[in-house]
């Protein structure tokens, strides 16, 4: 009868301990390595812009390569559809078919463009000294929402926050707060991918270099 007892109590401890959830500092070390190792990520962002009362949407195709090249392909609304900008983390174009036209900018470091970006969003966490994270729970799914400053002191863009999925760490979505935390950019990622292989050339227009 002893024996039979000590089997079902270590039965029981067996189960307890596969189904002991992980610490909130456990999820982040591990989203965080998840990150760590992002080289490069497409998606699609579905970016909401608020003014005001006023709001607008946009859709673009998101190409990112560590540390500082991006790509963004206008998908909607339709009368933007095709224009592009791209930053190879010096020179930035700017090309609008439609009118046939292209813009070179040299000096594109501080563009509100870059605030989109999950690896801009990544390099302020890491550097900022205000950085920190918490695990929200919506429609049934737990996240990391990590927070972070934004440098430069512009009143338009003082904090975001990126919610990463917990089970798939994955990003979900980021925000873009002003002083007063009304949100100014909603930031949605669907059909992430992490690490996918970019060219440099992706991020150059040739014949405008040329």
């Amino acid at each position: 009868m002893k024996y039979w007892k000590v089997i079902i109590l270590l039965g029981l401890l067996l189960i307890l301990v596969a189904c002991k959830q992980p610490t909130n500092e456990e999820v982040y070390y591990e989203i965080q390595k998840k990150l760590s190792t992002m080289e490069s990520y497409q998606c699609i962002a579905k970016i909401q812009v608020i003014n005001q009362d006023q709001e607008r949407e946009y859709i673009f195709q998101q190409s990112f390569k560590g540390p500082n090249q991006y790509r963004l392909e206008v998908l909607s609304p339709e009368g933007l559809k095709g224009n592009l900008t791209l930053y190879n983390g010096k020179t930035a174009w700017l090309r609008h078919p439609a009118i046939n036209q292209t813009w070179r900018i040299d000096n594109f470091q501080q563009s509100p463009e870059q605030l989109m970006f999950i690896g801009y969003f990544l390099r302020n966490y890491v550097t900022s000294k205000e950085s920190k994270f918490e695990i929200e729970s919506f429609e049934g799914e737990d996240y990391l929402v990590m927070e972070t400053k934004i440098p430069g002191g512009n009143y338009y863009f003082d904090h975001q926050k990126l919610w990463v999925d917990k089970k798939q760490k994955v990003p979900v979505k980021l925000y873009v707060y002003d002083e007063k935390n009304s949100v100014c950019f909603r930031v949605y990622y669907e059909n992430f991918e992490y690490n996918p292989k970019l060219e440099d050339n992706l991020f150059h227009l040739m014949d405008e270099e040329r």
